[in-house]
């Protein structure tokens, strides 16, 4: 466990509360940028709106032909995203892209937090990778970033609402897999690529990378569905949830099964991945959604 983490945590949750609650001149500015489309003001991002309302998650499908045992993997496929079923949101605003390394040292050249990822060397990243997803860092670096933005990581529902759009495509381009449009599987780069290099990796609502690059953090523990009924030991406050497509190199994730927008795994929230770094969302105070 990294120093001070808890710390920090604490002390920018309660500047999150401050900053996710605008005063009336706020709200203003807000409800002005409702045209899909406002930079966050402490990190300087781009944000995409997401339009209150329904949107199909999760799936039915079933793997009939039992992939899992053929490869040696251990967990059923689909399994763990059933039922679909119909989920209501309230609007908010989602990074257009992954955080990035140089977004990434800004935050900490800001704050003084002294957890580095795990693949920087004497604090500074790797040469030429300034735009980059940034990778290496555990589930609670990435949230310290998010409460540090005014912003929260996004729970798997708004995440998958955002890659999806209100259609519930199964991918974020479409309802067809089209090689070569997103960084994943045997199709991409099998390697890291600097946000945005696959123009076609883009959701209904403008959002890129979501099919590809890395895997995502979300808020939220890997438990079971609504409605799923299926016992699994993984279950549970044990791991975070994970979603979007990566550049793999080898592995069960190879399958087209995790391809989907709809699919989600699970990792250790202390560990360090090269292929899993996150995004952020922002909550509208609710005189805004009501407008909206």
């Amino acid at each position: 466990m990294r120093k001070n983490k808890f710390f920090i945590v604490l002390l920018f949750g309660i500047a999150l509360l401050s900053a996710c609650v605008p005063g009336d001149e706020d709200a203003s500015n807000v409800v002005a940028s409702l045209d899909h489309i406002e930079i966050s003001p402490i990190d300087g991002r781009e944000m995409v709106f997401i339009p209150a309302g329904e949107f199909v998650m999760g799936t039915d499908r079933v793997d009939e032909e039992k992939m899992h045992l053929k490869i040696g993997a251990v967990k059923p496929l689909f399994l763990d995203q059933h039922p679909e079923r119909t989920v209501q949101l309230d609007a908010f605003y989602i990074d257009r892209y992954e955080v990035t390394n140089a977004e990434y040292k800004r935050f900490i050249d800001d704050s003084g937090y002294n957890d580095l990822p795990a693949n920087w060397v004497d604090g500074v990243f790797p040469e030429g990778k300034e735009n980059y997803p940034v990778t290496h860092i555990t589930w609670d670096e990435a949230l310290t970033y998010a409460l540090w933005a005014g912003k929260r990581l996004p729970s798997e529902a708004q995440w998958e609402k955002a890659a999806r759009g209100d259609k519930g495509g199964l991918y974020p381009w479409g309802n067809e897999y089209v090689k070569g449009y997103a960084n994943v599987n045997l199709d991409g780069s099998r390697e890291l690529a600097p946000i945005g290099s696959y123009p076609k990796d883009k959701s209904p609502y403008g959002v890129f990378d979501m099919g590809g690059n890395v895997m995502e953090w979300t808020r939220n523990w890997y438990k079971a569905y609504p409605g799923n009924t299926r016992k699994d030991n993984r279950f549970g406050e044990k791991f975070k949830a994970l979603r979007g497509g990566a550049f793999q190199r080898a592995g069960h994730y190879f399958l087209d099964a995790y391809l989907f927008s709809f699919a989600r795994t699970e990792a250790d929230p202390d560990g360090y991945y090269e292929n899993v770094g996150f995004r952020c969302v922002k909550e509208l105070p609710e005189k805004i959604k009501k407008e909206s």
